[in-house]
């Protein structure tokens, strides 16, 4: 892939966002292109980072960075109020701006290997 098809897919860190888990809510509007918000849950860092996705893809000016927050106990009533939003648990292979990694870190899918696909 060249540097620009690596931003458009990932953004600003040039690389996939690891994840354990992720939840998916389809957009509303009609952009002319399947679009999704996801939020993409790494509990090996205990975070979650929230990201509307284009095609599959980040964006350019997407920054991971600012959008990953601690992830909210597992009582709280941040789960509940997204669930209601309309976020179903996904699978974290269907997005391949995303890295699978299990609970412990280690990854399951290797980043050069997206890059190639």
């Amino acid at each position: 892939m060249t540097s620009k098809q690596l931003r458009k897919l990932y953004g600003l860190g040039g690389k996939p966002i690891q994840a354990t888990r992720v939840f998916v809510k389809p957009m509303d509007h009609d952009f002319g292109t399947p679009a999704n918000t996801l939020l993409i849950v790494n509990d090996q860092e205990n975070t979650f980072t929230s990201a509307n996705v284009y095609g599959g893809n980040l964006g350019r000016n997407f920054d991971a960075e600012c959008m990953t927050h601690p992830l909210p106990a597992p009582d709280s009533p941040k789960w509940k109020s997204w669930t209601k939003a309309g976020y179903a648990e996904g699978h974290v292979d269907d997005w391949e701006c995303l890295q699978l990694i299990d609970a412990d870190g280690e990854e399951v899918r290797d980043a050069e290997e997206l890059a190639t696909a």
